[in-house]
């Protein structure tokens, strides 16, 4: 698949961005250590969605980091 990397604030830890965004927003991302980074904090996001399905997704994503 193709991925996009984004670096997180490291103010919580991978699991909490990833559990925070799935029940606030309801997107889905990876953990870096997923794909063995060794330091935090890092999510992957997919690139294959639909359009609006992505733009859903990274919009939650910007929201929670606001």
């Amino acid at each position: 698949g193709w991925y996009a990397v984004v670096r997180l604030p490291r103010v919580k830890t991978e699991d909490q961005w990833v559990i925070e965004l799935l029940e606030r927003q309801g997107a889905l991302i990876h953990p870096g250590y997923f794909y063995d980074f060794e330091e935090e904090a890092f999510a992957v996001v997919s690139l294959l969605p639909p359009a609006p399905v992505f733009q859903d997704g990274i919009t939650g994503l910007v929201t929670l980091l606001k």
